[in-house]
């Protein structure tokens, strides 16, 4: 995850979860948000 954010500087969580989907890993949405803010990333 963190290397897509930091590639695509512009995704939120929800996109970067999507983009996670279709390379095969399903997440929680909440725990997806939880992740996304607790390695520090925003948009």
């Amino acid at each position: 995850m963190r290397e897509t954010a930091i590639v695509r500087r512009r995704f939120d969580y929800r996109r970067i979860g999507l983009m996670l989907e279709r390379e095969g890993i399903v997440m929680n949405q909440k725990k997806l948000r939880r992740l996304y803010k607790e390695e520090g990333l925003s948009v």
